[in-house]
């Protein structure tokens, strides 16, 4: 789809990303002669967005969106210049500065979202990039093109989602702390809480198997903070902090 001019206005320049709905390029926008980013959605979906878009610092901007009569539902964002936490991660684990940057922001993403009445579901390392400084939160949930009709019921990254999930329980904002332990876990140590070669041996690991203390992955590591991502990891959702505010809370005094 480069060179694709989406809507009379948006000129589609590079393929920066995608999943399993859509696609994103590097946009120029004719009118204004800016740079964004385009989320173009893969198959035809019916798009409801909010009435009104809420925002927050540690999330993407978002501009715009609209229904191209041949290529379908878009989406207009700021385009963000750096890199996703997986791509860091591939390169080396955070340092404890760095690390302790991420967790504060990302936690004050989740709990704006948390807050607004929003349950992400998927977060993953992927869905938080890191810009000069800060980190932003990709993927806003009331921002989600409705999924394909044939989309299984297990939703979610598979090393990221939450054990009540795949039993089938409803998400909720313990669920998305989960899905952040992981990442704090992952982000320390440069491995995930649950490994497996696919997603039959992650899911069995995940719900029969605790998994191995943060002290023991990342012995470098604070001791107190490596026992707070445990916390976030408990097995039973109502054995974790009940909101991403008290999770920061407990942070503050690990």
């Amino acid at each position: 789809m480069t060179g694709t001019l989406i809507d009379g206005r948006y000129l589609l320049q590079e393929a920066i990303g995608s999943g399993g709905e859509a696609r994103v390029f590097r946009a120029r926008d004719t009118a204004t002669g800016n740079s964004v980013a385009v989320r173009v959605a893969l198959k035809p979906v019916t798009y409801n967005p909010p009435d009104t878009t809420p925002s927050h610092p540690y999330w993407v901007r978002f501009f715009h969106w609209g229904v191209d009569p041949q290529h379908g539902a878009y989406q207009v964002f700021e385009l963000l210049e750096g890199k996703t936490l997986d791509v860091v991660i591939k390169h080396r684990p955070l340092d404890a500065y760095a690390w302790s940057r991420f967790v504060t922001q990302s936690l004050d993403a989740v709990s704006a979202l948390n807050d607004t009445g929003w349950i992400h579901g998927d977060l993953n390392a992927g869905n938080f990039f890191q810009t000069a400084g800060d980190w932003k939160l990709l993927e806003l949930p009331f921002l989600r093109f409705e999924p394909p009709p044939n989309r299984t019921t297990l939703f979610g990254s598979i090393h990221t989602l939450a054990p009540e999930l795949f039993e089938g329980h409803q998400a909720d904002a313990r669920s998305d702390l989960y899905s952040l332990g992981c990442l704090y876990y992952y982000a320390a140590s440069g491995m995930y809480p649950h490994p497996g070669r696919n997603v039959q041996e992650v899911a069995i690991n995940c719900l029969r198997f605790a998994p191995p203390s943060l002290r023991q992955t990342a012995p470098g590591f604070s001791g107190a903070w490596s026992d707070w991502v445990m916390s976030l990891l408990a097995r039973q959702p109502q054995d974790r902090p009940a909101t991403a505010a008290t999770a920061r809370q407990l942070l503050g005094v690990a």
